[in-house]
């Protein structure tokens, strides 16, 4: 599975033959801060992790980029809650 990234659309996805299965968008939200405001999973999908997977690679962007993270929907602020060890990029 891979996962890609287009900045300049603000948005991690994943496509599996060529139709996107997974998303998760982001905005700037101020100097050296992101906001993730939506994932989405299409029900097929559902329940294999891949929400999870572009939220840790939006960590690891945030890292790079010496970014915070401030998680807006709902599957972010419950990401963050139940993943500590991500809390070091929570603005």
């Amino acid at each position: 599975m891979e996962i890609l990234h287009n900045e300049s659309e603000k948005i991690f996805y994943i496509e599996q033959k060529g139709l996107r299965i997974a998303e998760l968008t982001y905005v700037y939200g101020g100097e050296g801060k992101i906001a993730i405001n939506h994932t989405y999973v299409e029900p097929d999908h559902r329940g294999e992790g891949l929400a999870k997977e572009l939220a840790i690679e939006c960590v690891k962007y945030a890292r790079e980029n010496s970014y915070k993270i401030i998680p807006v929907c709902s599957f972010a602020v419950t990401f963050f809650r139940r993943y500590e060890e991500y809390a070091d990029v929570l603005f």
